[in-house]
C-alpha cells in the first residue's frame, strides 16, 4: 500500500514524542509499504539519502504562529494533492491541523484518511474557537476513523462528539531483551512548564539518591537553581538523540514523568517499561490507561509533592515491591511492540481503503 504521512514537523528539526513515534513508524511501515511523510521545511532541513521512506519538505511562513499554521494548512494541501496517484491512504499526525487538511483532501481528490489524536492538539485545541469547530468538522466525517492513544480519551472524544468513530491505537516500542542495571531516578522530556519538573525537584529534597533530568528547554537554568535551593543531587545530562534514550534508561531504577497538563501518551513512559523500569505519573489524559497504581508503577496528582517523595521513597526502599512493579511494567510493554501496534494499524488502513 502506499501511505502517505502528515506531520507538523519531523526530525532533526523538531524532536518530540509525536515526532520520534512518527519517524519510526515511517521506518517500521517503509518495509511492507511505500511511504511519503509531508512536513514542514526549516532551513536547517537535512534529511538522511538513505531512508527507506520519501521526506516531502513543505516550505512554510514562520513570522507568526498564525501564519505558520496556515501556510502549512495551504500548501499541505496542494502538496498532496501533487502527490495523489502515489498515495492510497493518508495518515494525518494530530486531529489539527493535520485531520483538516485530510477532511479538505478527501473532499477534493477522494484520497481516504484518518487523524491521529496525539496530546496537544486535542487538549489545548479545543480552548481556541476556531480550533474547536475545525476539530469537530473532521470528527463529524465518520466515515473514517479517529485514533486515540487510550481507552481514556477515547470517551473524551465520545463526549465531545458522539458521532465521531473513535479507535484506540498506543504507541510502539522497541522490547530490549535485557533490563535496567540503574539505580537513579530519571526524567526525560522538554523542560517546559507544563512537563512539572519543578514539583519533582521540590520532592526530591531530602531524597538520599541522584535525580537525573535528560532534556532541555527554557526552564533550565531556573530548575538548576530549584536544584540548588533544595539541595538536590542532580544531574542535567541535556538533549540526547531520540535513538539512544532507551540506551540511557539503562542507568534508571525509576521513571517519574510529573507534567501538570497537555500529556497524551509519552513515549518514554513504554520505552521505560520495556526495560522494567516502574514509572510514577500524574493522573492525565492517557497515562492512567497504561501506569497501573501500585501494580506497575504510581499515579499522583499533578503537583502533587508530598505524593510524589512518597512514591519515590516506596520504590527506592521497598525491593521486594519494587521488583513486583518492574516485571509488571515489563508485561505491559509488551502490549505495545511495534508488531502488535502495525498490525493495528494494518486493520485501520484496510477499513479506511475499503
Amino acid at each position: 500500500m502506499r501511505v502517505g504521512i502528515l506531520v507538523k514537523e519531523f526530525p532533526p528539526d523538531v524532536i518530540g514524542g509525536m515526532e520520534i513515534q512518527t519517524m519510526r513508524m515511517a521506518e517500521k511501515l517503509s518495509r511492507n509499504h511505500e511511504v511519503i511523510v509531508f512536513t514542514k521545511k526549516y532551513k536547517k532541513s537535512d534529511d538522511n539519502k538513505s531512508l527507506k521512506y520519501t521526506i516531502v519538505r513543505i516550505p512554510n511562513i514562520r513570522l507568526s504562529s498564525f501564519l505558520s499554521t496556515l501556510s502549512f494548512v495551504l500548501l499541505s494541501i496542494m502538496y498532496i494533492l501533487k502527490y495523489k496517484k502515489k498515495i492510497d491512504i493518508l495518515q494525518c499526525m494530530m486531529v489539527y491541523p493535520s485531520g483538516f487538511v485530510g477532511l479538505i483532501v478527501n473532499k477534493l481528490a477522494g484520497i481516504p484518511y484518518f487523524s491521529w489524536i496525539r496530546g496537544g492538539d486535542w487538549y489545548f485545541g479545543r480552548k481556541n474557537f476556531l480550533k474547536r469547530l475545525l476539530i469537530r468538522k473532521v470528527m463529524k466525517n465518520s466515515k473514517y476513523p479517529v485514533l486515540v492513544q487510550s481507552e481514556r480519551i477515547r470517551k473524551e472524544v465520545l463526549i465531545f462528539c458522539p458521532s465521531a468513530n473513535v479507535k484506540v491505537v498506543g504507541n510502539g516500542v522497541n522490547i530490549p531483551a535485557n533490563r535496567q542495571n540503574g539505580k537513579y531516578v530519571y526524567f526525560v522530556g522538554n523542560l517546559i512548564p507544563r512537563k512539572g519538573v519543578e514539583f519533582l525537584i521540590k520532592a526530591f529534597s531530602g531524597i538520599n539518591s541522584k535525580l537525573v533530568i535528560v532534556g532541555d528547554g527554557p526552564e533550565r537554568d531556573r530548575l538548576l537553581k530549584l536544584c540548588a535551593k533544595y539541595s538536590v543531587n542532580c544531574e542535567f545530562k541535556g538533549k540526547i538523540p531520540p535513538d539512544k534514550i532507551q540506551d540511557e534508561l539503562k542507568n534508571a531504577k525509576i521513571l517519574v514523568l510529573p507534567a501538570i497538563e497537555g500529556e497524551g501518551l509519552p513515549n518514554v513512559i513504554l520505552e521505560a517499561m520495556a526495560l522494567g523500569i516502574p514509572v510514577i505519573a500524574t493522573d492525565l489524559a492517557g497515562i492512567p490507561d497504561v501506569v497501573k497504581d501500585g501494580k506497575n508503577g504510581f499515579i499522583v496528582k499533578p503537583r502533587d509533592v508530598e505524593s510524589l517523595r512518597d512514591k519515590i521513597l516506596l520504590l527506592l526502599n521497598n525491593e521486594k515491591l519494587y521488583k513486583k512493579l518492574s516485571r509488571n511494567a515489563k508485561k505491559t510493554a509488551l502490549k505495545f511492540s511495534w508488531e502488535n501496534i502495525l498490525n493495528k494499524l494494518e486493520e485501520v488502513y484496510r477499513e479506511c481503503v475499503e
